[in-house]
C-alpha cells in the first residue's frame, strides 16, 4: 500500500515545488518591476537613480534583490555602495532590510562614509515613512577636512518631509547615535579629554534644509528633545534649541544635568581655558547645587549656551565651536 503511495507522493511533492517555483518567478518579476517603477518615479521628481545590474535570488521564502553599484543624488547630495542588497518578505512589502559592504554619502561641503551598514526602510504608499540605519567605522569630512572618526553610528529618521516650506514645521525628526567616537587630530588642542565620546541626540530640524545658508537666514531651527554625552568623566543630559550665528557657527540655549564637573574643571584648567582660581570658585558653587544620584555621586543642573563660536556651562566657557559652512558671499 505503502509502495504503491510514493509515486503519487513523489509526484504530489514534486508538482507542489514547480508551482511555487514558478509562483515566486512570477512575484520576483513583479518585484523587479516595481524597483524599476519606483526608480522611474523618483526620476521625475529630481532624482538621478541608476545601478549597474540587478540580480535577484531567496527563493522559495523571500527575495534577495541585489544592486550592484547604485547610486541616487539629488540638489548637490549623492549615495552610493559597490553592493546594495535589499531583502523582501512577499507577504511584508512594506518593510525593506537594506545591507551594504560600504556607503558614501556627499553633498557640497560634507561627505560621511560607514561600513558594514545595515538598515530597515519601512514604505507607505510606496514612499519612505522610516529609515533604521547602523553602521561601524564612519568617518565625516567638512569642505574637504577630516573631521574624525565613530566605531559605530546608528541613525532612526522618524518623520521625513523634503516638501517643507513653513520655518516652523519639522522636515526631519529622529535620533543619532555615535560610539567610541575619536574628532581629528587637528582639534586635539580644542579637546576637553582625550578619551573617545558617545553621544545620543534625539531632535527634530524645523524648515526646509536644501540650503544651509538659506536655511540660517530664514529662521531654521533644531529642536534637541535630549542630549546624552558620555566624555571622560563627563556625563551630560540635556535639552535645548539650535540655529546657526552669521559666521554658521552653532548658537542656541538649553539646559543640562551635568556629572564629572570637578575632574572636568580641572582639565580645563591644565589646558589654559579656566583659570584656576576661577575654577576653585566654580567647584565650591557647584558643590553647593549639586543633587545626589541613585549612584552615590552628584550633579548639577545648568544653562548651557552657545555663542560668539564658544560653548559655555553657565558663564564658564568649555570648547570653541567651528563652522558648519562657509557663510553667504564668502
Amino acid at each position: 500500500m505503502i509502495r504503491r503511495a510514493l509515486p503519487w507522493l513523489a509526484a504530489a511533492v514534486a508538482a507542489s515545488t514547480a508551482a511555487i517555483f514558478f509562483l515566486w518567478l512570477i512575484f520576483a518579476s513583479r518585484v523587479e518591476e516595481g524597483a524599476g517603477l519606483w526608480a522611474e518615479a523618483r526620476r521625475a521628481e529630481g532624482f538621478a537613480i541608476s545601478w549597474q545590474r540587478l540580480d535577484i535570488g531567496g527563493f522559495p521564502f523571500y527575495f534577495d534583490l541585489g544592486f550592484v553599484e547604485p547610486r541616487i543624488a539629488k540638489d548637490g547630495w549623492s549615495a552610493e555602495a559597490p553592493l546594495l542588497t535589499a531583502t523582501l518578505l512577499p507577504w511584508r512589502l512594506d518593510k525593506i532590510d537594506l545591507a551594504a559592504p560600504r556607503l558614501a554619502v556627499a553633498g557640497p561641503a560634507a561627505a560621511v562614509g560607514l561600513e558594514a551598514l545595515t538598515a530597515q526602510l519601512l514604505l507607505e504608499d510606496g514612499r519612505a515613512r522610516g529609515l533604521i540605519v547602523e553602521g561601524g567605522a564612519v568617518s565625516a569630512r567638512l569642505r574637504g577636512e577630516d573631521l574624525g572618526r565613530a566605531d559605530r553610528a546608528a541613525l532612526v529618521i522618524e518623520h521625513f518631509d523634503p516638501a517643507v516650506t513653513d520655518w516652523q514645521t519639522e522636515s526631519v525628526a529622529g535620533k543619532v547615535s555615535l560610539r567610541g567616537t575619536k574628532p581629528a587630530s587637528r582639534f586635539a588642542p580644542r579637546m576637553l579629554f582625550e578619551e573617545p565620546y558617545d553621544l545620543d541626540l534625539d531632535g527634530a530640524i524645523k524648515g526646509p534644509i536644501s540650503d544651509l545658508v538659506r536655511w540660517r537666514d530664514g529662521g531654521g531651527t533644531v529642536d534637541l528633545r535630549r542630549v546624552l554625552l558620555a566624555w571622560g568623566p563627563l556625563k551630560v543630559d540635556g535639552k535645548g534649541t539650535v540655529a546657526l550665528d552669521g559666521e554658521m557657527r552653532p548658537l542656541g540655549a538649553g539646559t543640562a544635568k551635568l556629572q564629572g564637573l570637578p575632574p572636568t574643571l580641572d582639565r580645563l584648567v591644565a589646558r589654559g581655558q579656566v583659570k584656576a582660581q576661577d575654577a576653585s570658585v566654580a567647584k565650591i558653587v557647584l558643590g553647593l547645587l549639586a543633587q545626589p544620584t541613585a549612584d552615590g555621586g552628584s550633579e548639577v543642573t545648568a544653562p548651557i549656551t552657545a555663542q560668539n563660536g564658544r560653548l559655555f556651562l553657565g558663564p564658564v566657557p568649555l570648547l570653541t565651536l567651528q563652522p558648519l559652512g562657509e557663510p553667504a558671499g564668502s
